[in-house]
């Protein structure tokens, strides 16, 4: 049998504690806290205990080597090295400006920042300088937020010399869309050979006349830059914006479903170019290059591809088995299109993933999503495909709506959940424009996802679009994003308009055939 000592009540559950009848050791949790705020307030309570005198452009700041040091590696390297600064109990700093040093204190000692669009940049500078490294990130998250046509080359040097990927690229995709603006402006004449590169390279819409751009920026300086003509023509890579909409539905009047290819031309107008009929249930659909593919009907396995131009349907491979509610994306990529999700035609979820190879007419199974859903939305971004939202189960296996967002890589074939969740749940529809995810589910807002910088932005509907709950379809074309109300009224049918470079929305009209539960819009 075990001693009365081994078998006597310990803290902490382990053999050899001290006996809780004799004594215990109490361990103050709220320790470590304490004595940060007790420090804290000793050193803002009128500079108590300052060791430390820092001069900035005349102004003289009582501070503390210890906060400094706890907060910034800068300083701590500074007070720990055999620098003069390490002895010295004035310091100068001769890099900053007052106003913005007075922010970074602030920031040390009280852990918040008013953060100005007027100070944004010099603030980023010096946080990165300093070594602040989370102030650094959220500066360089609002100036993606912020980055416009007046201030984008700026951002994208200064994001270059500070190594600051996502920036760089927010900042790259505001110069390409506004390149007609820019092209003869001080700062892109005076661009890097190597940030010129990087601008056209991966696609300039053509609207934008990059060859011009080009022209400019040679001109500017032709004896020393002529010799770059042949490399920049060489990876000048111009976008077309020709872009249709395809819309698949039923007429007010009908029981079958129709395809319309909608043109939104530049003046706003909203014109059919073309539409025929459907099978009864669609399950699925997607545009995969100027053809859009079909799934559904009598048989939910069976798979059509319309030819947009020509209005003529053939039949393609069939998927291995029925499903319903399953999402379908392009990946051009690859030539492919994924299939994801949704369920059996006995009601479960399915997690499986399958993909169809135009050139070879067939379907492949691959590996899973790490979550069962239906009903998600799904766009491709760079060979990743963002799955979201639709219906998860819950801890009982009963559907619930979800807030998930999954990311199939269709290079590495794995799948992975973002530690963070969508602002809302439930069915919702999607639609990507340069690097960014516009969202639109049942309310009155639109949400820009940005997948690089892991931020949300939302945006409201105008208030004649609110007044009555909706679910809504989404779609990218010329540059602007096109949302639609998944049921219309008869004179109801506007669209609301949403141009991402001025942040303008407004509302038009111009749809000429009238249909009712949309199942999918496509760009």
């Amino acid at each position: 049998m075990d001693s009365t000592e081994e078998r006597g009540l310990s803290v902490g559950g382990s053999v050899g504690e001290e006996n809780y009848f004799l004594g215990y050791t109490f361990t103050d949790r709220s320790h470590s806290s304490r004595v940060v705020k007790s420090i804290m307030d000793l050193c803002l309570g009128g500079g108590l205990f300052a060791d430390v005198t820092i001069t900035v452009d005349g102004k003289e700041f009582h501070l503390h080597r210890l906060v400094l040091s706890a907060q910034s590696s800068f300083f701590r390297s500074m007070f720990t090295s055999n620098l003069k600064e390490c002895h010295n109990r004035t310091i100068e700093l001769k890099d900053v400006s007052a106003t913005v040093f007075q922010l970074l204190v602030d920031y040390i000692y009280h852990g918040t920042i008013k953060l100005r669009v007027e100070e944004l940049q010099d603030t980023y500078e010096m946080a990165d300088m300093y070594q602040l490294t989370a102030l650094f990130e959220e500066c360089s998250r609002f100036l993606s937020r912020t980055v416009e046509v007046k201030n984008c080359l700026q951002v994208m040097w200064l994001a270059d010399r500070h190594s600051d990927q996502e920036l760089y690229t927010a900042a790259k995709h505001c110069a390409k869309i506004h390149l007609a603006q820019l092209h003869q402006t001080e700062e892109f004449l005076n661009l890097p050979l190597c940030l010129l590169l990087d601008i056209i390279k991966d696609g300039v819409p053509t609207s934008q006349n990059p060859t011009v751009a080009i022209e400019s920026w040679i001109n500017h300086n032709k004896v020393e830059r002529e010799e770059f003509s042949s490399i920049l023509q060489e990876n000048l890579k111009e976008i077309g914006e020709n872009v249709h909409i395809y819309l698949i539905g039923k007429e007010e009047t009908r029981t079958h479903s129709l395809a319309v290819s909608l043109h939104c031309d530049e003046d706003d107008a909203i014109s059919v170019s073309g539409q025929n009929s459907l099978c009864h249930q669609i399950t699925a659909a997607c545009k995969h290059g100027g053809d859009l593919y079909v799934v559904g009907g009598s048989i939910p396995r069976r798979m059509w591809k319309c030819n947009m131009h020509t209005m003529d349907w053939e039949r393609c491979a069939p998927l291995p088995r029925d499903r319903l509610h399953h999402t379908m994306v392009s990946v051009s990529s690859e030539d492919a299109i994924y299939s994801l999700g949704g369920k059996t035609l006995q009601d479960t979820l399915s997690n499986a993933v399958i993909y169809y190879t135009v050139k070879d007419n067939m379907w492949t199974e691959t590996s899973q999503l790490d979550t069962a859903v239906s009903g998600a939305a799904g766009v491709n971004l760079g060979g990743t495909i963002y799955l979201l939202g639709g219906e998860e189960n819950d801890m009982d296996f009963f559907t619930k709506p979800s807030r998930l967002i999954q990311c199939f890589d269709t290079a590495s074939q794995k799948c992975q959940i973002k530690p963070y969740m969508l602002p809302f749940a439930g069915c919702m529809h999607a639609a990507v424009h340069m690097d960014v995810i516009f969202i639109v589910a049942e309310g009155d807002s639109l949400v820009c996802y940005n997948p690089l910088l892991e931020s949300f932005t939302r945006l409201r509907f105008p208030e004649v679009w609110s007044c009555v709950p909706s679910l809504w379809k989404v779609a990218s074309c010329n540059g602007c994003i096109y949302v639609f109300r998944d049921k219309c009224k008869k004179g109801d049918a506007n669209t609301l308009k949403f141009n991402p470079a001025t942040s303008v929305v407004s509302v038009i009209r111009g749809i000429k055939i009238l249909l009712t539960n949309w199942q999918f819009v496509l760009a």
